[in-house]
Protein backbone atom coordinates (compact mmCIF):
# COMPACT_ATOMS: atom_id res chain seq x y z
CA UNK A 1 0.00 0.00 0.00
CA UNK A 2 1.19 3.41 -0.56
CA UNK A 3 2.73 5.58 1.98
CA UNK A 4 0.54 8.35 3.93
CA UNK A 5 2.84 10.99 2.29
CA UNK A 6 1.60 9.68 -1.15
CA UNK A 7 -2.19 9.06 0.18
CA UNK A 8 -1.74 12.98 1.31
CA UNK A 9 -0.10 13.86 -2.48
CA UNK A 10 -2.92 11.82 -4.07
CA UNK A 11 -5.37 13.77 -2.43
CA UNK A 12 -3.96 17.43 -3.11
CA UNK A 13 -3.19 16.90 -6.52
CA UNK A 14 -6.91 15.83 -6.93
CA UNK A 15 -8.50 18.47 -4.98
CA UNK A 16 -6.61 20.61 -7.46
CA UNK A 17 -7.70 18.69 -10.42
CA UNK A 18 -4.41 17.50 -11.69
CA UNK A 19 -5.27 13.82 -10.71
CA UNK A 20 -7.97 11.31 -12.31
CA UNK A 21 -10.25 9.51 -9.37
CA UNK A 22 -12.44 8.10 -12.55
CA UNK A 23 -12.89 5.13 -13.75
CA UNK A 24 -11.93 4.35 -17.46
CA UNK A 25 -12.23 1.17 -19.04
CA UNK A 26 -8.10 1.55 -19.66
CA UNK A 27 -7.92 0.90 -15.77
CA UNK A 28 -8.43 -1.80 -13.45
CA UNK A 29 -12.55 -2.58 -13.27
CA UNK A 30 -13.66 -1.77 -9.64
CA UNK A 31 -14.86 -5.37 -9.02
CA UNK A 32 -11.38 -6.02 -9.34
CA UNK A 33 -10.01 -4.19 -6.89
CA UNK A 34 -13.09 -5.27 -4.26
CA UNK A 35 -11.93 -8.95 -5.31
CA UNK A 36 -8.53 -7.94 -4.44
CA UNK A 37 -9.54 -6.61 -1.32
CA UNK A 38 -11.46 -9.62 -0.25
CA UNK A 39 -8.54 -12.08 -1.23
CA UNK A 40 -6.36 -9.84 1.47
CA UNK A 41 -9.01 -9.92 4.14
CA UNK A 42 -9.17 -13.45 4.02
CA UNK A 43 -5.17 -14.22 4.22
CA UNK A 44 -5.24 -11.97 6.81
CA UNK A 45 -7.17 -13.76 8.88
CA UNK A 46 -5.90 -16.96 7.74
CA UNK A 47 -3.46 -19.19 9.68
CA UNK A 48 -0.41 -18.34 7.84
CA UNK A 49 -0.56 -14.65 8.23
CA UNK A 50 -1.09 -14.81 12.39
CA UNK A 51 1.85 -17.89 12.47
CA UNK A 52 3.87 -14.96 10.73
CA UNK A 53 2.63 -12.03 13.73
CA UNK A 54 3.12 -14.30 16.20
CA UNK A 55 7.25 -14.85 15.08
CA UNK A 56 7.32 -11.32 14.40
CA UNK A 57 6.35 -9.78 17.86
CA UNK A 58 8.03 -12.83 19.63
CA UNK A 59 11.60 -11.64 17.55
CA UNK A 60 11.01 -7.50 18.45
CA UNK A 61 8.63 -7.15 21.21
CA UNK A 62 12.06 -7.37 23.98
CA UNK A 63 13.16 -4.17 22.31
CA UNK A 64 10.32 -1.90 23.39
CA UNK A 65 9.49 -0.18 26.53
CA UNK A 66 6.97 1.79 28.51
CA UNK A 67 8.42 5.37 28.30
CA UNK A 68 7.81 7.77 25.56
CA UNK A 69 11.06 7.65 24.03
CA UNK A 70 11.03 6.68 20.48
CA UNK A 71 14.22 4.98 19.58
CA UNK A 72 15.85 4.21 15.80
CA UNK A 73 15.18 0.51 16.54
CA UNK A 74 11.64 0.83 16.42
CA UNK A 75 11.55 2.60 13.11
CA UNK A 76 13.50 0.23 11.70
CA UNK A 77 11.33 -2.91 12.59
CA UNK A 78 8.32 -0.57 11.46
CA UNK A 79 10.28 -0.42 8.21
CA UNK A 80 10.63 -3.95 7.80
CA UNK A 81 7.28 -4.81 9.65
CA UNK A 82 5.61 -2.52 6.17
CA UNK A 83 8.06 -4.16 4.12
CA UNK A 84 6.87 -8.17 4.61
CA UNK A 85 3.06 -7.07 4.95
CA UNK A 86 3.27 -5.46 1.56
CA UNK A 87 4.69 -8.74 0.07
CA UNK A 88 2.19 -10.58 1.66
CA UNK A 89 -0.28 -8.33 0.25
CA UNK A 90 1.24 -9.10 -3.23
CA UNK A 91 1.11 -12.86 -2.84
CA UNK A 92 -2.47 -12.78 -1.89
CA UNK A 93 -3.66 -10.93 -4.23
CA UNK A 94 -5.27 -12.86 -7.51
CA UNK A 95 -2.84 -14.08 -10.30
CA UNK A 96 -4.36 -11.83 -12.94
CA UNK A 97 -3.91 -8.61 -10.58
CA UNK A 98 -0.69 -6.75 -10.56
CA UNK A 99 0.74 -4.83 -7.22
CA UNK A 100 1.37 -2.05 -9.50
CA UNK A 101 -2.18 -1.84 -10.91
CA UNK A 102 -3.56 -2.49 -7.73
CA UNK A 103 -1.74 0.14 -5.45
CA UNK A 104 -2.49 2.72 -8.22
CA UNK A 105 -5.99 1.69 -8.46
CA UNK A 106 -6.95 1.63 -5.06
CA UNK A 107 -6.39 5.54 -4.53
CA UNK A 108 -9.32 6.20 -6.97
CA UNK A 109 -11.24 3.23 -5.71
CA UNK A 110 -11.39 4.71 -2.15
CA UNK A 111 -12.43 7.89 -3.36
CA UNK A 112 -15.19 6.64 -4.96
CA UNK A 113 -18.44 4.80 -3.35
CA UNK A 114 -16.18 1.39 -2.97
CA UNK A 115 -14.21 3.22 -0.30
CA UNK A 116 -17.78 2.89 1.82
CA UNK A 117 -18.49 -1.01 1.27
CA UNK A 118 -18.70 -2.49 4.49
CA UNK A 119 -17.29 -6.03 2.97
CA UNK A 120 -14.08 -4.67 2.37
CA UNK A 121 -13.58 -1.59 5.32
CA UNK A 122 -11.80 -3.71 7.87
CA UNK A 123 -9.01 -4.32 5.48
CA UNK A 124 -8.83 -1.43 3.75
CA UNK A 125 -8.62 0.13 7.95
CA UNK A 126 -5.79 -2.57 8.40
CA UNK A 127 -3.47 -1.71 5.32
CA UNK A 128 -4.14 2.32 5.67
CA UNK A 129 -2.64 1.46 9.46
CA UNK A 130 0.15 -0.50 8.42
CA UNK A 131 2.18 2.75 7.80
CA UNK A 132 1.10 4.31 11.13
CA UNK A 133 4.06 4.33 13.37
CA UNK A 134 1.95 4.75 16.55
CA UNK A 135 -0.41 2.41 15.65
CA UNK A 136 2.38 -0.18 15.22
CA UNK A 137 4.24 0.45 18.67
CA UNK A 138 0.48 0.66 20.33
CA UNK A 139 0.32 -2.98 19.07
CA UNK A 140 3.30 -4.11 20.20
CA UNK A 141 3.36 -2.45 23.75
CA UNK A 142 -0.22 -3.71 24.30
CA UNK A 143 1.46 -7.55 23.65
CA UNK A 144 4.20 -6.59 25.65
CA UNK A 145 1.71 -5.45 28.24
CA UNK A 146 -0.02 -8.81 28.09
CA UNK A 147 3.04 -11.07 28.56
CA UNK A 148 3.97 -9.15 31.27
CA UNK A 149 0.90 -9.66 32.92
CA UNK A 150 1.00 -13.51 32.80
CA UNK A 151 4.71 -13.39 34.24
CA UNK A 152 4.15 -10.94 37.10
CA UNK A 153 0.99 -13.56 37.82
CA UNK A 154 3.02 -16.66 37.73
CA UNK A 155 5.37 -15.20 39.43
CA UNK A 156 3.50 -13.62 42.42
CA UNK A 157 2.83 -15.52 45.90
CA UNK A 158 -0.90 -16.96 46.33
CA UNK A 159 -1.45 -13.87 48.80
CA UNK A 160 -0.12 -10.95 46.57
CA UNK A 161 -4.00 -10.61 45.22
CA UNK A 162 -6.90 -9.84 47.50
CA UNK A 163 -10.06 -11.96 47.17
CA UNK A 164 -12.98 -11.61 49.56
CA UNK A 165 -14.88 -14.76 47.99
CA UNK A 166 -17.74 -12.76 46.20
CA UNK A 167 -15.33 -10.50 44.25
CA UNK A 168 -13.61 -7.39 45.49
CA UNK A 169 -15.66 -5.12 43.83
CA UNK A 170 -19.36 -4.21 44.26
CA UNK A 171 -21.27 -4.16 41.40
CA UNK A 172 -24.39 -2.81 42.57
CA UNK A 173 -21.82 0.05 43.96
CA UNK A 174 -20.14 0.46 41.28
CA UNK A 175 -23.61 1.04 39.15
CA UNK A 176 -24.34 3.57 41.46
CA UNK A 177 -21.38 5.47 41.25
CA UNK A 178 -21.79 5.88 37.14
CA UNK A 179 -25.41 6.36 38.44
CA UNK A 180 -24.64 9.72 40.35
CA UNK A 181 -22.25 10.18 37.57
CA UNK A 182 -24.41 10.68 35.18
CA UNK A 183 -26.98 12.61 36.91
CA UNK A 184 -24.42 15.46 38.63
CA UNK A 185 -20.99 14.67 36.85
CA UNK A 186 -17.58 14.50 39.07
CA UNK A 187 -14.82 16.44 39.61
CA UNK A 188 -12.99 14.54 41.49
CA UNK A 189 -9.07 14.67 41.85
CA UNK A 190 -6.68 12.15 40.46
CA UNK A 191 -8.18 12.06 36.86
CA UNK A 192 -6.08 12.17 33.67
CA UNK A 193 -8.19 13.22 30.27
CA UNK A 194 -6.77 10.52 27.76
CA UNK A 195 -9.29 11.76 24.63
CA UNK A 196 -11.30 14.95 24.94
CA UNK A 197 -13.99 16.01 21.59
CA UNK A 198 -17.16 17.45 21.31
CA UNK A 199 -18.96 14.60 21.59
CA UNK A 200 -16.71 12.28 23.92
CA UNK A 201 -14.81 12.56 26.88
CA UNK A 202 -12.54 9.34 28.26
CA UNK A 203 -10.38 9.71 31.64
CA UNK A 204 -9.13 7.52 33.78
CA UNK A 205 -7.24 7.21 36.90
CA UNK A 206 -5.59 4.46 39.69
CA UNK A 207 -7.48 2.18 41.23
CA UNK A 208 -6.66 2.49 45.12
CA UNK A 209 -4.79 -0.30 46.20
CA UNK A 210 -7.05 -1.25 49.19
CA UNK A 211 -9.46 -2.47 46.62
CA UNK A 212 -7.20 -3.17 43.45
CA UNK A 213 -6.83 -7.38 42.65
CA UNK A 214 -3.49 -6.35 40.04
CA UNK A 215 -1.31 -3.60 40.32
CA UNK A 216 -2.07 -2.17 37.10
CA UNK A 217 -5.58 -1.89 37.54
CA UNK A 218 -7.29 1.36 36.61
CA UNK A 219 -10.74 3.41 36.34
CA UNK A 220 -11.70 4.23 33.21
CA UNK A 221 -14.85 6.67 32.59
CA UNK A 222 -16.52 8.40 29.94
CA UNK A 223 -19.23 10.62 28.87
CA UNK A 224 -20.75 9.85 25.19
CA UNK A 225 -23.21 12.15 23.08
CA UNK A 226 -25.22 9.73 20.66
CA UNK A 227 -27.60 11.68 18.00
CA UNK A 228 -30.20 9.15 18.88
CA UNK A 229 -33.10 9.06 20.85
CA UNK A 230 -33.37 7.30 24.20
CA UNK A 231 -35.36 4.73 22.81
CA UNK A 232 -33.48 4.42 20.24
CA UNK A 233 -30.19 4.34 21.97
CA UNK A 234 -31.51 1.89 24.58
CA UNK A 235 -32.33 0.05 21.43
CA UNK A 236 -28.81 0.00 20.01
CA UNK A 237 -27.23 -1.16 23.41
CA UNK A 238 -29.67 -3.44 24.80
CA UNK A 239 -31.39 -5.60 22.06
CA UNK A 240 -29.31 -8.52 21.18
CA UNK A 241 -30.58 -11.15 18.35
CA UNK A 242 -29.89 -11.13 14.74
CA UNK A 243 -30.87 -7.98 13.74
CA UNK A 244 -28.46 -6.55 16.19
CA UNK A 245 -26.24 -7.20 13.08
CA UNK A 246 -27.69 -4.62 11.12
CA UNK A 247 -26.33 -1.63 13.08
CA UNK A 248 -23.55 -3.71 15.50
CA UNK A 249 -20.83 -4.39 12.24
CA UNK A 250 -19.25 -6.19 15.24
CA UNK A 251 -21.35 -8.56 16.33
CA UNK A 252 -21.25 -12.24 14.89
CA UNK A 253 -24.08 -13.51 17.28
CA UNK A 254 -24.22 -14.77 20.57
CA UNK A 255 -25.64 -17.56 22.90
CA UNK A 256 -26.97 -18.25 26.56
CA UNK A 257 -25.22 -20.87 27.98
CA UNK A 258 -26.61 -20.59 30.84
CA UNK A 259 -30.17 -20.44 29.44
CA UNK A 260 -32.62 -16.97 30.03
CA UNK A 261 -34.48 -14.61 27.69
CA UNK A 262 -32.08 -11.78 26.86
CA UNK A 263 -34.20 -9.21 26.56
CA UNK A 264 -36.72 -10.17 29.36
CA UNK A 265 -33.70 -11.07 32.15
CA UNK A 266 -31.79 -8.45 34.10
CA UNK A 267 -29.40 -10.41 34.94
CA UNK A 268 -27.56 -13.47 32.26
CA UNK A 269 -24.89 -15.11 31.20
CA UNK A 270 -23.68 -14.33 27.53
CA UNK A 271 -21.40 -15.53 25.22
CA UNK A 272 -20.76 -13.06 22.20
CA UNK A 273 -18.94 -13.46 18.85
CA UNK A 274 -17.41 -10.61 18.02
CA UNK A 275 -15.04 -9.10 15.16
CA UNK A 276 -13.22 -5.75 15.86
CA UNK A 277 -11.06 -6.56 12.90
CA UNK A 278 -7.82 -7.69 11.97
CA UNK A 279 -5.78 -4.88 13.97
CA UNK A 280 -7.33 -4.91 17.21
CA UNK A 281 -7.37 -8.94 17.65
CA UNK A 282 -3.65 -8.93 16.45
CA UNK A 283 -3.23 -6.72 19.31
CA UNK A 284 -5.27 -9.38 21.41
CA UNK A 285 -8.85 -8.69 21.86
CA UNK A 286 -10.49 -12.14 21.46
CA UNK A 287 -13.05 -13.35 19.19
CA UNK A 288 -16.10 -14.39 21.59
CA UNK A 289 -16.54 -12.68 24.50
CA UNK A 290 -17.89 -14.68 27.51
CA UNK A 291 -19.72 -12.59 30.07
CA UNK A 292 -22.51 -11.73 32.36
CA UNK A 293 -24.62 -8.28 32.40
CA UNK A 294 -26.84 -6.81 35.30
CA UNK A 295 -29.64 -4.25 34.14
CA UNK A 296 -31.56 -1.81 36.13
CA UNK A 297 -34.53 0.23 34.39
CA UNK A 298 -35.37 3.34 35.54
CA UNK A 299 -32.39 3.91 37.48
CA UNK A 300 -30.68 6.91 38.84
CA UNK A 301 -34.29 8.23 37.44
CA UNK A 302 -37.56 6.92 35.46
CA UNK A 303 -36.57 7.05 31.83
CA UNK A 304 -32.91 5.47 32.23
CA UNK A 305 -30.99 2.37 31.87
CA UNK A 306 -27.87 1.67 33.73
CA UNK A 307 -26.08 -1.66 32.98
CA UNK A 308 -22.90 -3.79 34.42
CA UNK A 309 -20.94 -6.27 32.76
CA UNK A 310 -18.02 -8.44 34.10
CA UNK A 311 -16.07 -11.02 32.20
CA UNK A 312 -17.63 -14.68 33.07
CA UNK A 313 -16.39 -17.90 33.33
CA UNK A 314 -18.79 -20.22 31.88
CA UNK A 315 -17.31 -23.18 33.56
CA UNK A 316 -17.39 -22.35 36.77
CA UNK A 317 -20.16 -20.09 36.30
CA UNK A 318 -18.30 -17.35 38.64
CA UNK A 319 -16.12 -14.46 37.72
CA UNK A 320 -13.61 -14.18 35.24
CA UNK A 321 -10.50 -13.05 37.19
CA UNK A 322 -8.13 -13.89 34.49
CA UNK A 323 -9.78 -11.41 31.96
CA UNK A 324 -6.98 -9.76 30.21
CA UNK A 325 -9.15 -6.60 29.81
CA UNK A 326 -11.93 -6.16 31.27
CA UNK A 327 -12.75 -6.62 35.13
CA UNK A 328 -16.04 -4.74 35.19
CA UNK A 329 -17.97 -1.96 33.17
CA UNK A 330 -20.86 -0.49 34.02
CA UNK A 331 -22.88 2.38 32.15
CA UNK A 332 -26.04 4.90 32.32
CA UNK A 333 -28.14 5.24 29.29
CA UNK A 334 -29.98 8.70 29.36
CA UNK A 335 -32.06 10.98 27.06
CA UNK A 336 -30.32 14.74 26.45
CA UNK A 337 -31.01 17.12 28.97
CA UNK A 338 -32.11 19.72 26.17
CA UNK A 339 -32.48 17.82 23.12
CA UNK A 340 -35.14 14.90 22.83
CA UNK A 341 -33.18 13.96 19.76
CA UNK A 342 -30.09 12.78 21.49
CA UNK A 343 -29.21 10.70 24.39
CA UNK A 344 -25.94 10.24 26.33
CA UNK A 345 -24.02 7.11 27.51
CA UNK A 346 -22.10 7.51 30.66
CA UNK A 347 -19.62 4.53 31.57
CA UNK A 348 -17.40 3.84 34.20
CA UNK A 349 -14.86 0.29 34.00
CA UNK A 350 -11.67 -1.16 35.97
CA UNK A 351 -9.73 -2.93 33.59
CA UNK A 352 -5.55 -3.81 33.49
CA UNK A 353 -4.68 -1.41 31.10
CA UNK A 354 -2.91 1.02 33.74
CA UNK A 355 0.75 -0.28 32.63
CA UNK A 356 0.27 1.88 29.30
CA UNK A 357 1.58 5.31 28.94
CA UNK A 358 -1.11 7.90 28.17
CA UNK A 359 -0.12 8.50 24.39
CA UNK A 360 -0.88 4.55 24.36
CA UNK A 361 -4.21 4.36 25.76
CA UNK A 362 -5.10 7.66 23.31
CA UNK A 363 -4.30 5.16 20.54
CA UNK A 364 -6.53 2.64 21.69
CA UNK A 365 -9.19 4.85 22.63
CA UNK A 366 -8.84 6.51 19.16
CA UNK A 367 -9.25 3.46 17.09
CA UNK A 368 -11.58 1.98 19.48
CA UNK A 369 -14.34 3.91 20.75
CA UNK A 370 -14.70 7.16 18.09
CA UNK A 371 -14.99 4.61 15.19
CA UNK A 372 -16.95 1.64 16.87
CA UNK A 373 -19.47 3.99 18.26
CA UNK A 374 -20.09 6.95 15.48
CA UNK A 375 -20.41 3.56 13.35
CA UNK A 376 -23.13 1.80 15.61
CA UNK A 377 -25.17 5.24 15.14
CA UNK A 378 -24.73 5.56 11.64
CA UNK A 379 -25.78 2.12 11.17
CA UNK A 380 -28.66 2.38 13.15
CA UNK A 381 -30.19 5.78 11.47
CA UNK A 382 -29.53 4.30 8.00
CA UNK A 383 -30.86 0.92 8.37
CA UNK A 384 -33.03 0.54 11.54
CA UNK A 385 -35.06 4.41 12.17
CA UNK A 386 -35.07 5.29 8.11
CA UNK A 387 -36.54 2.01 7.72
CA UNK A 388 -38.97 2.34 10.56
CA UNK A 389 -37.77 -1.34 12.22
CA UNK A 390 -36.94 0.54 15.70
CA UNK A 391 -37.66 -1.85 18.49
CA UNK A 392 -38.96 -0.60 22.10
CA UNK A 393 -37.24 -1.75 25.34
CA UNK A 394 -38.24 0.85 27.85
CA UNK A 395 -40.89 -0.97 29.45
CA UNK A 396 -41.86 -4.03 30.58
CA UNK A 397 -44.48 -4.51 28.17
CA UNK A 398 -42.85 -3.22 25.14
CA UNK A 399 -39.51 -5.78 26.20
CA UNK A 400 -42.26 -8.64 26.24
CA UNK A 401 -43.52 -8.32 23.16
CA UNK A 402 -39.60 -7.70 21.29
CA UNK A 403 -39.21 -10.76 22.95
CA UNK A 404 -42.09 -12.86 21.65
CA UNK A 405 -41.27 -11.54 18.46
CA UNK A 406 -37.58 -12.53 18.66
CA UNK A 407 -38.61 -16.21 19.15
Amino acid sequence: PSSRKDRERERELGERGELDFTFSAAKMKEEDVFRGLKEIEAYIRGPKFEEWRKNFVDEHIDTFTYDDENKLEYTTIHQSYEAQIEQMVEASLPKDIAMADFQEALGPYLEGPGGSKEETAKTVTLLLEVSDFEAFKGMMLFTKKEWDDAKDKAEAPADDVKFDGSGVFDIDGLMDMVAALSKHGRADEGWDTVLKNDWLDIQRKKVSQEVREHKDQIYMRGSIVFGLTYTELVDAFAYFGERRSQWDSNYKGHTLPKGGDVLLDDACVISSRIDFGALLHMMGIPRQLDTKFFRKWDFPAKGTLTTALVPWDIKTDTLNRNSSLLTLKTMTLAPHPTDPGKSIVTTLEINRLGSLPKWVMNILCTLTAPQMMRSLEQRYIKNIRNKGKGVDLTTPESRKAAAAAAK
